[in-house]
């Protein structure tokens, strides 16, 4: 495919195309396509695709461009173009996609019969478009048109651009209840009406009528006779089966109508069928807000997505709480602080300018987004001060570490948020969606861990915060256009913008699954490594020591790198019955280096316990108490006594001699090692008697 001549329009506005076969005068379908042209902001483009670049083809080509730009009026925008493919269908395929054309009309009594089922865009094919009899007008003007509709995609799809023509152009949507059926028909139809103008938001644009007939072809021909300019209908999507026994109702009307047909197709896509049924059915169960509703809240989550005084006052706060609670390892905290933090709104209206295509809308939700999160970090790191040189918490530790299944908690969570927001009477699940989410508490983290020096643990957290807001965001996009929110089919610029918009959130949302798929797999690795440690552990315990592990979460705990080889720092608290020596000590920390195969530093807690049965009380044995204690006393030292000698003296009277006092050696009890069995006192009790107190040695209660 070459353009020879001609050239395509820079700006990215709705573009349709008709193309034109040298010698046929396409009157209908020229002046459809001018009148959506027009209507949609967009430009007509029409083609000729000759098969080679011959001169007598180019004059031609030529004539029927100059031919069909003099019925076109002064101020229409018409570019027209020659292109040369030798295949014309793979031609017409390949400058559809290269010229971004949004609807292909053409002629289907043309000369050249071609097959518009490959073209990637919507289709319109006009049968029946004959030429006028002399002396009538050569350009008909369009005024009055009849849709028949069933509630299929394709009409409704032709509805969308046909919107626009209106009032200039009377539309009028037909629906057939065939009259066998009874009242229960008509009654479905009426709702298929309803149905179709609630998701084009058409209001009071588009006329509906319903008749009832014993053929829906003949009804749908017969109502043509009455004054319309053009019938258009959407393509079948019946199965073989059903055209057998029910006929092509597209085709039994061309043949029959006198009246140009218009069968329309909406643009194929991959996995079209599919998708559409996936949409259908989740239509069935939340049905599509009305125009007034997406109205009133796309005004809320925009209002709320600015970063206004309040926005900044609530994050402050929320993020102080939020730091507070890690640090002082409360979760009733922490969560607090979660129902504070106002930084859902703008992720939500991030998901709702995608959808939307609003660039500008975007770029404020995303500035939102951006000016909370360095506010609560710079918090954050504030609050970090106070837990300078001190471990983590197992709070600040929980959001240290994302998994996929904090990407599942923010899918869920976003599509719960978004679809809150869009109703009025599901608003009570709010709180438990700021809770689900979680979105300021991983911050808070991260400036206490930059304060800290714990870069890794930053890291953690921060990848945490990425996947909610990319989780969510892509959630609620896809909630909000489950519930009808999306750029019209006219409005290129900002359908282009949604598009990129999409690929670059399905990007981040594919890079943010890989990282946690690594995470997710080293925690798997290092939980397996944990229990085999703790399983170690217990039965070495067990075996040196005869002691017991109770709760291996509350009793073990290790530090170091559990998938690496270097040293592990074990400290293990124990039960057991008796008194654990320092050699079995010693003993336990080689059995657990050799088991674990890596260097091991024990700190090993021992709390003894009494094991009791009920079944089995305990016998009565004698109490071992101690030996005398051995104090200092006072000792009499030994000293010679004084001797009376006879000494020569004047006589006197009889002396008489008087006895000496003698000191005695005082027995001095020895401290012995040894202990003696002292037999336990039998039980006493103090009665209570007329005639006094008595103390008797076996206690009864009855005794008087």
């Amino acid at each position: 495919m070459k353009i020879i001549e001609g050239s395509l329009p820079e700006e990215n506005s709705w573009r349709v195309l008709v193309p034109l076969t040298p010698g046929e005068s396409p009157r209908h379908t020229w002046e459809l396509g001018l009148a959506l042209a027009h209507a949609n902001a967009g430009e007509l483009i029409t083609a000729v695709i000759i098969p080679d670049a011959s001169e007598q083809h180019i004059i031609r080509a030529r004539k029927a461009i100059e031919t069909a730009a003099a019925h076109s009026g002064e101020h229409a925008n018409i570019r027209g173009l020659i292109v040369v493919d030798a295949n014309y269908e793979k031609g017409l395929h390949d400058f559809v996609e290269t010229s971004k054309i949004d609807l292909v009309l053409a002629n289907g009594d043309g000369l050249i019969r071609q097959n518009f089922d490959a073209i990637p865009c919507a289709a319109a094919i006009t049968r029946g478009d004959r030429t006028p009899p002399p002396g009538s007008q050569n350009t008909p003007t369009i005024h009055r048109l009849l849709v028949p509709t069933a509630g299929g995609p394709n009409t409704i799809h032709a509805l969308s651009f046909l919107l626009p023509l209106t009032p200039k152009v009377e539309i009028t949507l037909l629906y057939v209840a065939l009259s066998g059926l009874g009242t229960h028909e008509e009654t479905l139809g009426y709702a298929r009406l309803r149905q179709v103008l609630n998701q084009l938001d058409a209001g009071n644009r588009i006329q509906t009528r319903l008749v009832s007939a014993d053929s829906v072809a003949d009804a749908i021909v017969a109502e043509a006779q009455e004054g319309y300019d053009l019938v258009i209908i959407g393509a079948t999507r019946e199965s073989s089966l059903d055209r057998v026994l029910f006929g092509n109702i597209p085709q039994a009307i061309i043949q029959r109508c006198h009246t140009p047909v218009l069968v329309t197709r909406e643009p194929q896509q991959r996995f079209g069928g599919l998708l559409d049924q996936f949409h259908w059915w989740f239509r069935s169960i939340i049905p599509r807000m009305e125009l007034s509703e997406r109205t009133e809240t796309y005004m809320r989550i925009r209002r709320n997505s600015r970063a206004a005084s309040y926005f900044f006052v609530l994050i402050a706060l929320a993020t102080i709480i939020a730091a507070l609670g890690l640090i002082v390892n409360s979760a009733a905290v922490v969560i607090g602080a979660m129902l504070v933090a106002p930084l859902m709104s703008p992720i939500v209206g991030t998901g709702l300018a995608i959808v939307l295509g609003d660039t500008r809308f975007l770029r404020m939700a995303l500035g939102s987004v951006v000016q909370g999160v360095l506010l609560a970090i710079a918090l954050g790191a504030l609050a970090g001060l106070l837990h300078l040189n001190e471990p983590l918490t197992p709070e600040l530790m929980a959001r240290t570490q994302p998994s996929l299944l904090d990407l599942a908690i923010a899918l869920f969570s976003g599509l719960a948020g978004a679809y809150a927001l869009s109703r009025s009477n599901a608003a009570g699940a709010l709180p438990g969606v700021a809770i689900a989410a979680a979105l300021v508490p991983p911050l808070a983290t991260v400036g206490i861990s930059l304060t800290g020096g714990h870069w890794q643990e930053a890291a953690g957290a921060f990848l945490l915060f990425i996947t909610n807001f990319v989780a969510i965001s892509s959630a609620t996009a896809l909630t909000f256009v489950l519930l009808g929110f999306r750029p019209s089919p006219t409005q290129k610029e900002r359908r282009s913008a949604q598009i990129r918009s999409v690929r670059m959130a399905l990007v981040l949302l594919g890079l943010v699954s890989i990282l946690l798929i690594g995470f997710t797999y080293r925690l798997a690795q290092e939980d397996n490594k944990k229990t085999q440690i703790h399983q170690v552990i217990i039965n070495s315990v067990a075996e040196v020591t005869q002691a017991k592990v109770v709760d291996s979460a509350e009793d073990l705990r290790i530090e170091g790198d559990l998938l690496g080889d270097g040293e592990l720092v074990l400290d293990i608290t124990a039960r057991s019955t008796r008194e654990v020596p320092h050699d079995e000590v010693v003993a336990l920390q080689n059995q657990i280096s050799g088991a674990l195969q890596r260097e091991v530093r024990l700190t090993f807690t021992v709390i003894r316990v009494t094991e009791l049965d009920p079944k089995q009380p305990p016998t009565q044995t004698p109490t071992s108490l101690p030996g005398v204690t051995p104090s200092a006393t006072s000792t009499a030292t030994l000293l010679p006594t004084a001797t009376a000698t006879q000494t020569a003296v004047p006589p006197t009277n009889t002396p008489t001699v008087l006895p000496t006092a003698t000191e005695t050696a005082v027995f001095t009890p020895t401290p012995t090692n040894t202990p003696t069995i002292t037999p336990t006192p039998p039980p006493t009790a103090i009665i209570n008697s007329p005639f006094g107190l008595n103390l008797r040695t076996n206690p009864s209660t009855t005794a008087p």
